[in-house]
């Protein structure tokens, strides 16, 4: 009898291994000692990773909604910053109309001697939020020694009495009525935040502050140069301008190459500025001397803007400062050095009252004989800038003279140089367009409006208008 072998079970494949050990359940793959089963740790982990969501999500939402919350606060700061940067236009504005009824009389207290810290209405008068609040408060009478109590104590008297008339006929059934009548800050108008208050925004609503500047005051005005005739009369307006560009530290903004490539000097600039506003299509010779300036020089206007310019003279006057970066020559970097000093705006005289030491400068170039070296001297126009620094403080009585073309001139003469025929036509003693930037702030946000506006009998035209 043949004995029977033993089977023996075969090897598992590697396959069957790896089906064997995926089907077999979590708790029985990782043995552990004492025969006590296999660890369990997926609730932890679950409970792990949901909080890991739900933290996410929870901050993701507070992060948008505090977004949203702070966005909500600017926008209703930004409305409150821009009232009150209207309310002090309104009151420059208000200012400026006074103007022809009350700098007559400055201009007249001056030509009599008596010494004025400025001799232009509007610089007399700071148009600042805390002055206000200090002239309606009483505050500002209280320190230089006026008692206002009585009239604050009847001020405070006619509003209650008028807020009891206002409660007594408040309508709580009309539409849009609200919760009651309005009611005014305590402290009255000018009640706005101090900085040293240490309160905010509670019981603050905000501050503001309004600078008024004169175009007649800038050295280089461009309104008139187009519609001038005669060389004698474009001549002046031209070299008030170069003037502007003439300063040394200047230099390098006429030595660097434009976005196309082209390199413009001072004369040149000089040139396509009025290019730019006159009637015709020739090219004008920017280097020509008093008595031929304005002639034509070979080509023409477009000429010039052949080589990568996308544009053309214009042949009109500007529409807005910002125009001026389209001529030829003129770069952001040129605003910014001398844009202050140029007004498109004016109406081509210098006020004499309100011009800086520059503008007054510029003024001298003009007005002096064509060849003559005495403005060419520095000396000699430090000592005349001084002169009429005195000549204008002191006044007839106490050496000085009167506040007008006559007396400059005279001063100049006095000085040895013989004006031209022009120089009184380039001068004044009153402005008519101004410059109004009023900027309001309520906690971070700042609104800044800027108003352009020719004010002449308390009669207004607006030419420029820009919230930012």
């Amino acid at each position: 009898m043949v004995p029977i072998e033993a089977s023996t079970p075969s090897t598992p494949s590697r396959t069957q291994r790896l089906k064997r050990f995926l089907l077999e359940p979590v708790g029985r793959r990782v043995p552990i000692r004492n025969g006590k089963g296999a660890p369990h740790g997926i609730a932890l982990l679950t409970v792990m990773v949901a909080l890991a969501l739900m933290s996410a999500v929870v901050t993701d939402l507070g992060t948008n909604e505090m977004i949203r919350y702070r966005l909500a606060c600017n926008d209703r700061d930004a409305l409150k910053a821009q009232a009150l940067a209207e309310s002090s236009t309104n009151i420059a504005r208000l200012l400026l109309a006074m103007q022809s009824s009350v700098q007559c009389l400055l201009t007249a207290a001056a030509a009599m001697g008596i010494p004025l810290p400025a001799q232009t209405f509007w610089e007399l008068v700071p148009l600042d939020s805390e002055l206000l609040r200090g002239l309606t408060s009483g505050e500002l009478q209280t320190m230089i020694g006026v008692d206002v109590t009585a009239a604050l104590e009847e001020r405070k008297t006619k509003h209650d009495e008028a807020l009891e008339e206002k409660k007594h006929d408040f309508d709580a059934d009309k539409d849009g009525a609200g919760a009651g009548p309005f009611e005014p800050p305590e402290g009255g108008f000018g009640y706005f935040c101090r900085a040293d208050s240490g309160v905010w925004p509670d019981e603050c609503v905000g501050q503001f502050t309004a600078k008024i500047v004169d175009e007649e005051r800038k050295a280089a005005s461009l309104r008139g140069w187009a519609t001038a005739t005669t060389p004698q009369q474009k001549f002046p307006f031209a070299q008030r301008l170069f003037m502007v560009l003439q300063p040394e530290r200047y230099d390098f903004l006429f030595e660097d190459r434009d976005a196309q490539g082209n390199r413009t000097d001072r004369f040149e600039l000089v040139a396509a500025i009025h290019d730019w506003i006159d009637d015709n299509q020739e090219a004008t010779d920017g280097r020509a001397d008093a008595a031929s300036w304005g002639r034509i020089t070979v080509g023409s206007e477009d000429a010039l803007y052949s080589s990568g310019y996308k544009i053309e003279p214009k042949n009109a006057y500007f529409d807005s400062p910002g125009e001026l970066r389209l001529v030829r020559g003129m770069t952001e970097a040129h605003l910014r050095a001398f844009g202050d000093s140029i007004s498109i705006y004016g109406e081509g005289k210098i006020n004499l009252l309100s011009a800086p030491d520059p503008t007054i400068e510029a003024l001298i170039f003009s007005c002096a004989q064509p060849g003559d070296p005495l403005p060419q001297n520095t000396q000699w126009m430090e000592e005349t800038l001084i002169t009429w620094r005195e000549f204008k403080t002191l006044g007839p009585l106490a050496g000085g003279g009167p506040i007008n073309a006559d007396g400059f001139i005279q001063m100049l003469d006095a000085r040895g140089l013989t004006a031209n025929e022009t120089c009184k036509d380039q001068m004044a003693t009153e402005s008519r367009n101004f410059t109004i930037q009023a900027v309001g702030k309520v906690g971070e946000v700042t609104r800044t409006i800027t108003t352009v506006l020719r004010v002449y009998n308390s009669t207004e035209e607006f030419y420029y208008y820009s919230v930012r």
